[in-house]
């Protein structure tokens, strides 16, 4: 009964010592060895062919997934990005919510375009789709049906923010009638999760960067370079607190579904 402790312990620490003295370049395969052999997230790049984000507005997807979103664009994979609303309601815009919609949209898309992804919008209003998630959820269907992604990341089903929640919520409704073989990966914007999986992006930082300095008007109602901070200190449970990393809860859609009615926090 030891044993099988004793080992991931021993791998650990083995890592630790010869680190120094491997070349940085080889630094993202040992870390997945080490991640293989514990107890924390399994560190690595997921392969697919196709993958769908899923955000609630223009800037989630810069927050939670950019620099995984750039490092599976970069490798083939072809990233798409739905957005359910187009950010009309941000806080600290001086301008009508129509003219600031329409320039969290180009922001967006401009986001999207210097990670490799392409964009497209739902136009939904702002801060209300907890009352829309049925007509969200038949949206979501509709786009998974037309581009049959391998994996979809979203905001996580217990994120703190309501329009979050709810593009989790239609996400859940779905997935009976989704193909075998699909994964859901939630990613975390508001609200850290427990992650199982952890995508090294120090080489991409930079990308993930700029992807959250083009969603300027958002800006305008926080400083959303700290999401910077969270995929910093992510970097401590996988890639001993060396560089950036994203961290996401995955698992095949039907099971994530089924955790996430169990324990989602009710809405509003």
């Amino acid at each position: 009964m030891g044993r099988p402790v004793r080992i991931p312990r021993v791998v650990t620490r083995a890592v630790a010592r010869v680190k120094p003295r491997v070349p940085r370049s080889a630094w993202p395969l040992l870390l997945t060895l080490r991640s293989m052999a514990g107890n924390g997230p399994l560190v690595g790049l997921p392969r697919c062919r196709r993958a769908l984000v899923l955000a609630a507005h223009p800037d989630d997807e810069s927050l939670g997934c950019a620099g995984t979103i750039a490092l599976l664009a970069d490798t083939g994979t072809t990233v798409s990005l739905l957005v359910a609303t187009d950010g009309e309601a941000t806080r600290g815009s001086s301008l009508p919510p129509a003219q600031t919609a329409a320039r969290r949209r180009a922001e967006g898309e401009r986001s999207a375009a210097l990670l490799g992804a392409s964009a497209r919008f739902l136009g939904m209003p702002d801060g209300c789709l907890t009352e829309r998630r049925a007509e969200l959820a038949n949206a979501i269907a509709r786009c998974i049906a037309e581009l049959r992604p391998d994996i979809v990341f979203l905001p996580w089903f217990l994120d703190g923010h309501p329009d979050h929640r709810a593009v989790s919520d239609a996400f859940v409704t779905t997935v009976v009638g989704l193909a075998p073989g699909i994964e859901a990966w939630g990613y975390e914007t508001w609200t850290p999760l427990p992650p199982n999986r952890l995508v090294d992006i120090t080489a991409v930082v930079d990308r993930k960067r700029a992807s959250l300095a083009a969603h300027a008007t958002a800006h305008l109602a926080f400083d959303v370079d700290a999401g910077l901070g969270l995929a910093r200190w992510r970097s401590m449970h996988g890639l001993l607190g060396e560089g950036y990393a994203e961290a996401f809860l995955a698992l095949d859609a039907p099971a994530y579904a089924d955790l996430a009615r169990r324990t989602a926090a009710p809405g509003p």
